[in-house]
């Protein structure tokens, strides 16, 4: 497949080309120039300065491509976040399905949930169930959990009118390799944001790149996976030393009625069902010595 990476100058990008150039023709993009400093394989392939807000450069792009990662987003609420994110997102599918681009990974958030860190209200999530699947209702406030959640439903009715297959990905905090060498959890005192569940959670979780990078190849490659779906991707234990049940406890209280199947140091995402469609699952964790508390 000739497959084009959007978002091509991002941290992301880097791994997903990795995961997808030995076997695919990669095409990268985004609004802006490579790093100058730049030293990896995105170095030697081609690479196409275009704006996703812009439906010319759009249609530009993803001509003669098969497929597309789309990773290209502002990340983080700010006052561009939703016009850009949804705009270029509605831009890149219209040119998609002009173009007879039938596959699409698309880098979602597990902010569309509602459940991150930008959350506006203090009033507490309508959580449902724990851990938090692909079936929970989402309630997404801020502009940039929006976009995501938005995003997902452009996605959907590209697929329902023209057939583009689409697996969204929320993805976590997406974590360097070198950030495993250094990461020591940061004192419990430390944690506490009162009424403000969502900030809490987010820094519990994470994933690392080279893992979000293969869901990514595995979206674009499996044959007999659904024509649409949403994932979770997390790595499944927290960033804690602590049994998750004892910080909802210390923290959570409110939630602890839906812990009671949660073990050890279980995350609060499920990923079971990517696992079962896709065949993904988290390698890289941090390592248990990294957990013995303290800050670096």
């Amino acid at each position: 497949m000739r497959v084009l990476i959007t978002g091509g100058a991002g941290h992301l990008a880097e791994f997903v080309t990795k995961s997808l150039c030995t076997e695919h023709e990669v095409v990268l993009t985004d609004r802006r120039p490579l790093p100058e400093d730049c030293d990896d394989i995105r170095r030697d392939l081609p690479f196409l300065l275009g704006d996703l807000t812009s439906k010319e450069d759009c249609l530009r792009i993803a001509e003669g491509v098969d497929a597309i990662a789309h990773l290209g987003a502002i990340a983080g609420a700010g006052p561009y976040t939703f016009a850009t994110n949804t705009v270029g997102t509605w831009n890149l599918y219209e040119a998609a399905q002009w173009h007879g681009v039938k596959r699409v990974a698309f880098a979602s958030s597990i902010n569309a949930l509602g459940l991150g860190p930008y959350r506006i209200s203090e009033k507490g999530f309508p959580l449902q169930k724990l851990p938090v699947d692909e079936t929970v209702p989402a309630d997404p406030q801020d502009n940039y959990a929006v976009s995501k959640y938005v995003n997902e439903i452009t996605a959907r009715a590209f697929f329902s009118a023209y057939g583009i297959r689409t697996h969204c990905l929320r993805l976590c905090a997406i974590w360097r390799p070198d950030w495993f060498e250094h990461y020591r959890p940061r004192p419990l005192e430390q944690l506490k944001r009162p009424g403000h569940e969502g900030y809490l959670i987010s820094t519990w979780h994470y994933v690392h790149s080279v893992d979000a990078a293969e869901a990514f190849r595995l979206s674009l490659e499996t044959d007999d996976a659904p024509d649409f779906a949403i994932y979770y991707v997390v790595a499944p234990l927290t960033n804690r030393p602590e049994p998750t049940r004892d910080l909802i406890a210390r923290f959570l209280p409110q939630w602890l009625p839906l812990a009671e199947g949660i073990e050890g140091r279980q995350g609060l995402y499920s990923t079971a069902k990517i696992e079962r469609e896709l065949g993904w699952r988290a390698r890289h964790l941090l390592p248990e010595e990294n957990l013995t508390g303290g800050t670096p």
